[in-house]
């Protein structure tokens, strides 16, 4: 018979289970090589074929299999029935014909092999029969031959009762698990009838008997779960099982409804994990126009706050002038393409026009959108320099806009640029009305004291630099004092809380936590923790439906509520420590404005005592704003009132009084 080679006669699979199964056959091949060379004079021991079964359920190796065997001595008598079943139970036909070769089956005769057959090229297959005694075994050999047997026994058993109890425990799971499949067609409709709760509970079972992920079952009950705790608030918690949802594709039933909630996920709680890019993967060309339309302006958003202008335009400007989100997308596009690795202003004064043009034409109008389209325009203008065009895009915010006072602000760095000193002055009257006297706008006083510099009125100059000392100089040491002492997120976070919570008050001026508060992305920090406090309620009002999987949501709202406000807090240090800053900076101008007005001062001097009878001619100022004014028209004294309707329309009458040359 030709010899076999263990390197390409395995029997299919040996060798290749699990971590497991190897150590039981490390013990198991330990116990026989210990059987074989303890002595002498060992006595083979009982084997039949259910422990040839067992072993090889347990997985063992062929040859420690055969060793088994060759220790068993003679012990071993099969019938063809016997071999029959061993077949049957998977024990290799390698096994089987080796128990032919030790004559242990019943009506074959012991085949003759040549010489070196039945040898593997490298040495014999398994351990060699145990020698015949030499007089029998003592007591000591006979108890560790017994010892070992039993030990070996006694593990093939638990191996066997453990699989058994796998066996038994993998069928009551199979079986829960299709109890709880029948029940999702009724959590559904709990869901569609706002018991969310209900709902939630139900599909958490299922999914705790871990149903084979991309199933059918599996990605309704996903879905359902997600969809019942969106509606409940409890946004955080609907955000994983969501995500799962839609990277299951763009062509299951749910992903467009997904999609969506997500949206609103992404607007509310910011939700915008990097992964979401591996959205871009998925086509949509098969969806509806509005979804589409939807699509393409989320991804744009997605990458426009990731700051990657390039692919936020390659998607904003996909979105059709009929979608909804039109107005914003050309806005956002707008802002992109004045970023400077883009650096399109061309491209971005027609975007700004056409954001505008789409928000006039929207139903009930889109009044964010115009006012912040209008500001976008003003802005580039004066950037580059035009400001009689800047200044008829300011000129368009409503004064009842929250970006008035911003609008009325730069207007007066406007006129002051191109020298309209009257209408500049008009300007600082209007931002000095107790409509904008909590807004922090240091640099007006600047402003203002340098046009009396250059119009030579230098006791008004000298009035506005201490308006400036007093309103702001003097203030800053408590904010100093704050930003040295204080150094934890969470403090400077209450500090806002403190500022503008009736009964509380705040350790700074409110004019300084009114420049916090007026940041942009305060307010989005801002707008992120009440939604996360108000889903941390959520959940806590509905723990007990949720079980572990609530408790395991409410630890992770209230660590990222902890994130937002640590983030929010270091905002908040941020804006104050630049505040600080700018008031270092100003108060250098305004001490260099003062060497100026004491250099001016004794310069008109000189000049007047040259020119006793100099008169300053009443001519127009060559920077005035060219504007048309209305027949209905008539100017008015200012008598002490500001009327909301008439703040951006002050003048000044006041000439120059300088002396020329």
């Amino acid at each position: 018979m030709q010899g076999l080679n263990r390197n390409t006669h395995k029997r299919a699979g040996a060798g290749q289970g699990s971590r497991r199964g190897r150590w039981i056959r490390q013990i198991v091949g330990a116990l026989l090589c210990v059987t074989l060379v303890s002595g002498p004079a060992v006595t083979a021991f009982a084997l039949d074929k259910n422990q040839i079964v067992q072993m090889t359920r347990l997985g063992l190796d062929d040859r420690a299999i055969m060793g088994a065997i060759d220790s068993a001595g003679e012990g071993i008598s099969l019938t063809s029935e016997d071999v029959e079943e061993l077949r049957n139970q998977g024990v290799s036909d390698q096994v089987i014909e080796h128990l032919r070769r030790r004559g242990m089956i019943q009506g074959e005769e012991t085949p003759v092999e040549e010489e070196g057959a039945g040898q593997e090229e490298e040495g014999p297959i398994g351990p060699a029969p145990a020698p015949a005694p030499a007089g029998g075994e003592d007591d000591w050999e006979r108890e560790e031959r017994e010892r070992l047997e039993a030990e070996r026994q006694a593990e093939i058993e638990r191996r066997a009762n453990e699989l058994n109890e796998q066996r038994e425990a993998e069928a009551e799971r199979q079986a829960k698990l299709e109890r709880a499949a029948g029940q999702l067609p009724r959590a559904a409709q709990q869901v569609r009838d706002g018991n969310n709760m209900a709902g939630a509970r139900m599909y958490l079972e299922f999914l705790s008997y871990g149903p084979e992920e991309g199933s059918e079952n599996w990605y309704e009950a996903t879905f359902g779960l997600a969809k019942a705790l969106y509606q409940q608030g409890i946004l955080s918690g609907a955000s994983t099982p969501l995500l799962e949802v839609l990277m299951a594709g763009a062509d299951k039933p749910h992903f467009v409804e997904g999609f969506r909630m997500l949206g609103e996920l992404s607007r509310r709680i910011g939700y915008k994990p990097p992964i979401l890019e591996e959205l871009t993967r998925f086509y949509v060309g098969d969806k509806n126009e509005k979804f589409q339309a939807e699509f393409n302006y989320y991804m744009g958003k997605f990458f426009y706050d990731y700051n990657r202008m390039d692919l936020a335009l390659e998607y904003l400007d996909q979105v059709p002038a009929s979608a909804k989100d039109y107005p914003e997308s050309r806005y956002l596009a707008g802002v992109a393409r004045l970023d400077p690795a883009v650096n399109d202003i061309p491209g971005a004064l027609r975007n700004f026009e056409a954001a505008i043009l789409a928000a006039e034409a929207a139903p009930g109008g889109n009044e964010d959108i115009l006012e912040m389209g209008y500001l976008a325009l003003a802005r580039v203008f004066f950037e580059v320099g035009f400001f009689d065009v800047a200044l008829f895009y300011y000129q368009k915010l409503p004064s009842q806009s929250s970006r008035h006072a911003d609008a009325v602000f730069e207007s007066a760095w406007s006129y002051f640029m191109k020298n309209d000193f009257k209408r500049a002055l008009g300007t600082f009257h209007t931002l000095q009305s107790p409509y904008y006297s909590q807004r922090y706008y240091p640099d007006l006083y600047i402003l203002e004291s340098t046009v009396y510099l250059n119009l030579c009125m230098f006791p008004k100059s000298q009035r506005a630099l201490g308006e400036f000392r007093a309103r702001y100089l003097d203030q800053r040491p408590l904010l100093q004092s704050y930003l040295e002492n204080t150094f934890e997120p969470e403090a400077y976070w209450q500090l806002m809380e403190d500022a503008y919570t009736p009964g509380k008050s705040a350790p700074i001026p409110e004019l300084f936590t009114n420049a916090v508060l007026e940041s942009l992305p305060f307010y989005n920090v801002h707008r992120v923790v009440r939604s996360l406090e108000a889903e941390r309620n959520a959940l806590k009002a509905n723990i007990s439906a949720l079980g572990e999987f609530g408790q395991q949501v409410l630890e992770r709202v209230e660590e990222q509520l902890e994130l937002k406000i640590q983030e929010g807090g270091i905002i908040v240090q941020q804006r104050l420590t630049a505040v600080d800053q700018e008031l270092e900076n100003w108060e250098l101008r305004s001490l260099q404005i003062e060497f100026d007005i004491d250099s001016e001062e004794r310069q008109q001097l000189q000049q007047r005592l040259q020119n006793p009878d100099y008169e300053a001619p009443e001519v127009a100022e060559a920077g005035t704003t060219l504007m048309v004014v209305a027949d209905d028209w008539q100017p008015w004294p200012f008598e002490g009132e500001y009327w909301l309707d008439e703040v951006a329309s002050f003048r000044s009458q006041m000439r120059t009084e300088c002396i020329e040359q």
